[in-house]
């Protein structure tokens, strides 16, 4: 993956080159973009006959109990950036990169904090000194001198949260791409930041993922239906990221977002039943709804991603 600097240095080579040489009269044209990865199905480890039998946080669900396979996951190092989701706030600490790590062997560092936002508002709170990208700058949980495979960034629904929607700003345009370009007090600035500083520092492909798909509870009754942030405030941030993953894959840089939100068939490998008893709400997991709905998601995205499948 190459850093911004590499690209502009490239770019600078390019154009002393054309203008040095006669014979080359246009420059050659830009590279393909990274497409987006296709997935293959995935077998789900949901068992619909728990609900009512046990609670979804019981002891038996717990990472200290998940079975180890075999998995050319072992060894890779992955870095976890997010809030309540990443961190598993309704599952005693327990999150999807936790249990992935037991099951397949990988490393998985989190920095994760409750409550927090991608956008930096200047403040000492959880919108501010705990934001995403200062946390990320100021990280003592990443080593800035450690190989890493993969960076994995959460979407936060606090972002989409009351009124927060004026602070999202502007996708900046194509030409944008130093750290020093975006503005970390708005949440689309704080992803681009995001992207650039992982960049330059691990030189690692980048992927921002969404929670499950939720509804509006004002138009639905369904258990998965939330009311701040609605479903669809929420869905308009990931769509928004997605476009600001395609911008930066233009430039041969691997960003990518896991979408739970949006993947129909994600969303239906459980009944609202299961749904109900896995999730505290229809933002945070439980830790089996974790382990066996959101983990193999997560898995079968890495393996596909990082060209191990």
């Amino acid at each position: 993956m190459r850093s911004w600097k590499q690209i502009a240095a490239l770019s600078a080579l390019l154009v002393l080159a054309v203008s040095g040489c006669g014979a080359l009269s246009d420059p050659p044209p830009a590279p393909d973009p990274l497409p987006e990865r296709e997935l293959p199905e995935i077998a789900y480890t949901v068992d619909e006959s728990l609900p009512g039998t046990t609670d979804a946080n019981a002891e038996a669900f717990s990472v200290k109990n998940v079975a180890k396979t075999d998995s050319p996951l072992a060894g890779k190092t992955i870095y976890w950036l997010g809030s309540s989701v990443t961190y598993g706030s309704n599952s005693g600490g327990e999150s999807m990169a936790d249990f992935l790590a037991a099951k397949t062997g990988c490393i998985c560092k989190k920095d994760a904090v409750s409550g927090t936002t991608i956008f930096d508002d200047g403040s000492s709170g959880n919108t501010g000194a705990k934001s995403y990208t200062r946390r990320l700058t100021e990280s003592t949980v990443f080593d800035k001198t450690e190989k890493v495979d993969a960076f994995i960034c959460q979407i936060s629904t606090n972002d989409a949260w009351g009124d927060r929607k004026k602070n999202w700003g502007e996708i900046t345009p194509d030409d944008m791409g130093q750290q020093e370009d975006f503005d970390r007090s708005t949440t689309f600035g704080g992803i681009e930041f995001i992207i650039a500083y992982v960049a330059d520092t691990w030189g690692c492909p980048v992927y921002f993922y969404s929670g499950a798909q939720f509804l509006d509870k004002s138009t639905s009754s369904s258990p998965r239906a939330n009311d701040n942030p609605t479903g669809t405030d929420y869905g308009e941030l990931v769509e928004n990221v997605k476009k600001i993953a395609e911008k930066w894959r233009k430039f041969q840089l691997d960003v990518q977002v896991i979408d739970l939100f949006n993947d129909a068939d994600f969303n239906a490998a459980v009944s609202d039943n299961y749904y109900s008893w896995a999730m505290e709400n229809p933002v945070h997991p439980r830790k089996a709804g974790y382990s066996q709905w959101w983990t193999p998601y997560f898995e079968r995205f890495l393996l596909v991603s990082l060209d191990l499948y």
